[in-house]
């Protein structure tokens, strides 16, 4: 989770410093710029489709052998 939250950090200073520089030269309105960095951060920070943090291999497999095996199926 430390990781995401860092990335989540990173990316939204450098949307909102993108957005900055988009402002000065073009003069898109200002205060949309912590909002779209924001928006990016949390998009980053849950990954919905997996883009930038992989599901891991071991966390699937046991969720699916549990499925599969059931509660009542586990061995004591």
């Amino acid at each position: 989770m430390l990781k995401r939250s860092a990335a989540a950090l990173l990316w939204y200073a450098m949307i909102w410093v993108g957005y900055e520089i988009l402002w000065s030269v073009t003069g898109v309105p200002r205060p949309l710029g912590p909002v779209v960095a924001a928006a990016v951060a949390m998009l980053v920070t849950v990954d919905p489709v997996h883009l930038f943090w992989p599901r891991s291999e071991s966390a699937s497999q046991a969720t699916a052998v549990q499925t599969l095996e059931g509660p009542a199926l586990q061995p004591r």
